[in-house]
């Protein structure tokens, strides 16, 4: 198989994830959609009858990367790569099959196309390694933040040229199967939020990573630690469990993938 795309549902309804759904199953490169009913909640799913689609239900919640885990345990070894993708994301048909044609002509370990917001709006979705100053201003003084925000959003990078980020957005990526099973999968201790920042950060320690703005999908991202006290508690554990295994102030390997990709982006401009 060339691609399996995961696609980790709780407490969702079809009707708000029938668009990714159609989206994914349009794909001439992917050859199976595995939804994870995180839970058990989505009676709808029973039928769901798609010649793609495969469904694994978990009894308990235990995050998006435990979730997205029960794919990469169950299929390893079947298939090229495998694509995670959010709920949240729809793209016009062949956008999977450029992205996967990129990764495999220049032999990528983990690639993310141009995220974009429903009104067309590009989503800064390559970042810097955060530490802790960083990511204390941007969730709370986020007003007051706009050159901070700026320099760790790499927002004065070419988005129209391929370049290297040590973080990418975990809505849409795209890894080669033997990186993963080389580096592993999500860390569980991650219950949401930053288990992607945590993930890219040990492949680009080893592999090829890349945005790639031939491929493009919509993202509608919802932000929710910004107007949900639970999600803004999810975003702070998390924070604290990231600094805890990288190092909070200390942290050589985040000095260098940062310097990397500075130096990524400042060739593609010259």
């Amino acid at each position: 198989m060339k691609i399996i795309a995961s696609l980790v549902l709780y407490r969702h309804d079809y009707s708000s994830v029938s668009k990714t759904i159609d989206s994914l199953n349009d794909e001439s490169s992917i050859s199976k959609i595995v939804i994870v009913d995180n839970g058990g909640y989505c009676s709808w799913l029973d039928s769901l009858c798609m010649a793609k689609v495969e469904i694994i239900k978990l009894e308990d919640n235990q995050g998006f990367g435990s979730g997205h885990n029960a794919v990469f345990d169950k299929y390893k070894n079947k298939a090229e790569y495998f694509l995670i993708c959010n709920p949240d994301i729809v793209f016009k048909k062949g956008e999977v099959d450029a992205l996967y044609t990129f990764s495999l002509e220049n032999v990528i370990g983990l690639s993310i196309p141009k995220i974009v917001y429903p009104d067309g709006k590009l989503q800064y979705s390559c970042k810097l390694l955060p530490d802790p100053y960083q990511l204390f201003m941007r969730r709370f003084f986020f007003n007051f933040t706009e050159t901070l925000n700026s320099q760790y959003e790499l927002q004065h990078a070419d988005y129209s040229k391929p370049f290297f980020a040590p973080s990418l957005s975990g809505c849409f990526m795209l890894i080669d199967a033997k990186v993963l099973s080389k580096v592993g999968g999500f860390d569980t201790r991650f219950f949401l939020y930053l288990e992607d920042v945590d993930l890219s950060r040990r492949i680009a320690l080893q592999f090829p990573v890349s945005y790639f703005p031939g491929s493009e999908v919509i993202h509608e991202s919802q932000r929710r630690s910004y107007t949900d006290i639970k999600f803004l508690f999810y975003h702070a554990a998390s924070a604290i469990k990231y600094f805890n295994k990288w190092g909070w102030f200390s942290d050589r390997q985040r000095n260098y993938l940062n310097k990397k990709a500075l130096e990524s982006i400042k060739s593609q401009q010259s």
